[in-house]
């Protein structure tokens, strides 16, 4: 739901209120606003996902058609950061929805609700009719909020954080892992995620699904192969086909998103996106084969991030590497960008470490070369500990 560069999200709405045919001028525009009165607005803009959730429900229900809800772009309002608007809403977010009473609501999820309870007279429901699917269409909705919305940005934001992770690399593995989690949950029998019934489930599920189709074959690395099958696995590939071709309401939320996100292709927005546009091409090194380990070395300490090794020619009686079991085109140093700041700090805390661990209380030297000047000879950024003798100074 955070605003991502508003300059993209100008795209024109379709207009969401048909009026009906009258006599004249006059009373066609009198018409038109007794009905804007009595009809709620929706402010959104098409690119937004978790405004598509809102915009799915309502265009199957055809709120849109009979004039009960309009849709307008923030800038209506002045914009999301303008005074008007975080009055109506403080967090500055998509979508807002104001009521015809001037009652404001917001967060995709209150809003959808509300519009699923207030028109529910109007088919069809989004409420399955068992207890068993209701409760597994709420745990669902909640899923894909909680975990795969919260981090959503790695798949398109410039730089880090996304959510809790500084990571690119581990917010896309967790989203990955968080779409697994809710593939296993889909009915077996379908078509929608719960049964034969559509819910809230697969409004809030399907425009953040718009978006990973689009955004996730842009991460693949060299050597990969994009698979639907294996990004979101066999029953929400299933789902996804039914959804893009036989519920209309899904198809017009499909058009709106792809129509923004391809804006977005063609301003450039992920050429500089490490993992996307920005990927390291540069040739593996032996680094790559001690991770691997095709190649023995004598491992000091290792994790999730990063390996710790002896030196094969060591500049003193202690001499350790720690380097990154991903390099992400840290090839240098200088070749870091933000995206690599979790990185840099880890593999200096970890030299950190195990340079006390080896030495105590006796002093190490930290060390990166840059560059082939400098005497660095594998191009896999790699910080050396060096101690167990005085140093002099100046190095060199």
């Amino acid at each position: 739901q955070a605003p991502v560069f508003l300059s993209v999200l100008q795209a024109s709405v379709r207009p969401t209120v048909r009026l009906p045919k009258v006599g004249s001028h006059g009373s066609r525009e009198s018409s038109r606003l007794q009905r804007r009165a009595q009809a709620a607005t929706l402010y959104d803009m098409p690119v937004s996902n978790n405004g598509g959730r809102v915009r799915l429900i309502a265009y199957a229900k055809g709120l849109d058609e009979s004039g009960a809800l309009a849709i307008e772009a923030p800038s209506a309002l002045g914009g999301l950061k303008s005074e008007e608007y975080k009055a109506l809403n403080p967090q500055g977010k998509m979508p807002l929805m104001k009521l015809p009473g001037g009652q404001a609501i917001y967060e995709s999820d209150t809003i959808a609700r509300y519009v699923i309870d207030a028109f529910s007279d109007a088919s069809p429901s989004f409420v399955p009719s068992t207890s068993e699917a209701r409760a597994l269409d709420n745990l669902i909705a909640r899923l894909h909020d909680v975990y795969i919305v919260a981090i959503q940005a790695c798949m398109y934001k410039a730089v880090p954080p996304f959510g809790t992770f500084q990571s690119r690399w581990e917010a896309l593995a967790e989203l990955r892992k968080q779409v697994r989690v809710i593939h296993d949950l889909v009915s077996e029998e379908g078509p929608y995620l719960t049964g034969a019934e559509i819910g809230h489930s697969d409004a809030a599920l399907f425009p953040t699904m718009v978006f990973m189709q689009h955004m996730l074959p842009k991460f693949m690395q060299p050597g990969w192969d994009w698979s639907e099958e294996e990004a979101f696995g066999p029953k929400l590939v299933r789902w996804w086909r039914h959804m893009t071709s036989s519920v209309p309401a899904a198809q017009r939320v499909f058009e709106e998103i792809d129509g923004a996100l391809k804006k977005w292709d063609a301003s450039g927005r992920w050429d500089t996106i490490p993992l996307a546009g920005r990927k390291d091409l540069a040739d593996p090194t032996i680094f790559d084969k001690i991770i691997s380990k095709e190649i023995p070395s004598d491992i000091v300490y290792e994790d999730d991030r990063c390996l710790v090794f002896k030196d094969i020619n060591p500049a003193a009686p202690v001499h350790m590497l720690v380097i990154p079991k991903r390099r992400e085109g840290l090839t240098q140093l200088r070749n870091s960008v933000q995206d690599n700041e979790y990185m840099l700090g880890h593999l200096l805390r970890v030299a950190g470490e195990q340079g006390k661990a080896v030495l105590g209380d006796g002093g190490f030297r930290i060390v990166i070369n840059d560059g082939a000047d400098a005497g660095q000879t594998v191009f896999h950024l790699h910080v050396h500990v060096i101690g167990g003798r005085e140093m002099g100074w100046p190095p060199g």
